[in-house]
């Protein structure tokens, strides 16, 4: 009789315990069980993990060293801060030793608070000129680090960040005064462009060797940026397109149209689920976490 006892405790324990699981996971919609399995990855000491988070709304990126650090590029927004934690989560994070903050508006920092209400970290990046904007937490325990055009961040051997803008003089768009940098892995370079418009796209041209594998499309696919020429100088393989809003209307038709005739491979986060791109510094190769429709 006790052992029937156990046994019917130790099923009760199992569906208890299941239920709980779905529950949370709920929280992130459309995102299953073989999505957390799929997602977490121990990396070789000369690879690099990049990680585009499929958020309803916002950008979020998790750039993870071989030393287990992880780096937060945005936070999305306060609408899917509940989701970036799971997220992140199932990246096995438990404390960040960096996030880098693209620009002020609520689709970057608005999950913010909820990011550092739940890990320590160590580093919060902002660009210099528009530091004013950004209104960051009191009395807390990361160092705030400005970073302005030609800085550079090591990360780790072999794997840099090199800052491209904001530069004076700042433009009329608060947008267009967004940070933008190459993350670099020996010879293979990712493009964040946040929302920058083409005027700064221009400039960049005239400044910078654009050349980069991976291109994160400028403002969510919007018609202010994708210039044909900075997209010809760029030359990228990969190109990411997060989302502002739940039914993608913001992606305009002749981004896309551009960046097919660049012959870049899109992937819009929304409709395929997180993208993950691991690099050994010569080589990458793209992995889609697919989500359940």
């Amino acid at each position: 009789m006790k052992l029937i006892k156990l046994v019917l405790l130790i099923i009760l324990f199992f569906i208890i315990l299941n239920f709980y699981h779905s529950f949370t996971l709920s929280k992130v919609p459309n995102i299953n069980v073989d999505y957390i399995q799929s997602n977490q990855q121990n990396i070789e000491y000369n690879e690099l993990l990049v990680s585009f988070l499929p958020l309803s709304i916002g950008e979020a990126t998790i750039v993870q060293l071989p030393t287990n650090d992880f780096y937060l590029i945005d936070t999305g927004s306060i609408e899917s801060a509940e989701q970036l934690i799971l997220l992140m989560n199932m990246h096995g994070i438990t404390k960040l030793r960096g996030i880098i903050l693209t620009n002020f508006s609520e689709e970057h920092i608005g999950g913010l608070n909820a990011v550092l209400d739940k890990y320590a970290v160590d580093f919060i990046y902002i660009p210099e000129l528009i530091a004013s904007e950004f209104k960051l937490p009191e009395n807390q325990k990361f160092e705030i680090k400005m970073l302005k055009e030609d800085d550079v961040i090591k990360l780790y051997p072999n794997v840099k960040i090199v800052v491209m803008a904001p530069s004076d003089p700042l433009s009329l768009s608060p947008q267009a005064n967004s940070l933008v940098f190459q993350l670099i892995h020996k010879n293979v370079k990712f493009l964040f462009t946040s929302d920058i418009n083409e005027e700064i796209e221009l400039k960049l041209i005239d400044k910078y060797q654009l050349k980069s594998e991976i291109l994160k499309v400028s403002d969510f696919g919007s018609n202010i940026g994708s210039n044909p020429e900075f997209l010809e100088e760029v030359d990228a393989q990969v190109g990411i397109i997060f989302s502002n809003d739940p039914n993608l209307y913001k992606i305009s038709d002749d981004v896309l149209e551009r960046l097919n005739e660049s012959w870049i491979d899109v992937y819009v986060l929304k409709r395929q689920g997180e993208i993950q791109i691991l690099s050994d510094g010569d080589y990458y190769q793209v992995e889609v976490i697919k989500i359940e429709k």
